[in-house]
């Protein structure tokens, strides 16, 4: 019985560190890309030049990394 509840608490400290590690790649790296795409594409459809695009998905990746970094900070 008491071995179970050992390795439960093991279990549950491997699952928290995996929890917390895709937390932030996806904070990180996932929303911020993929905002920063939809917005470089959008800029295309629009008929902007590839250049402002590009400016408009990079503009926007950085945003984006630091409102989900000073939001997820705790």
């Amino acid at each position: 019985m008491a071995n179970d509840e050992a390795q439960r608490a093991r279990d549950a400290e491997a699952h928290r560190k995996t929890y917390d590690a895709i937390m932030k790649a996806t904070g990180e790296v996932g929303v911020p890309g993929s905002l920063a795409l939809a917005m470089f594409f959008t800029n295309l459809v629009m008929g902007h030049s590839f250049w402002l695009a590009l400016l408009a998905g990079i503009l926007t990746y950085i945003a984006v990394f630091f409102v989900i970094r000073t939001f997820f900070a705790h």
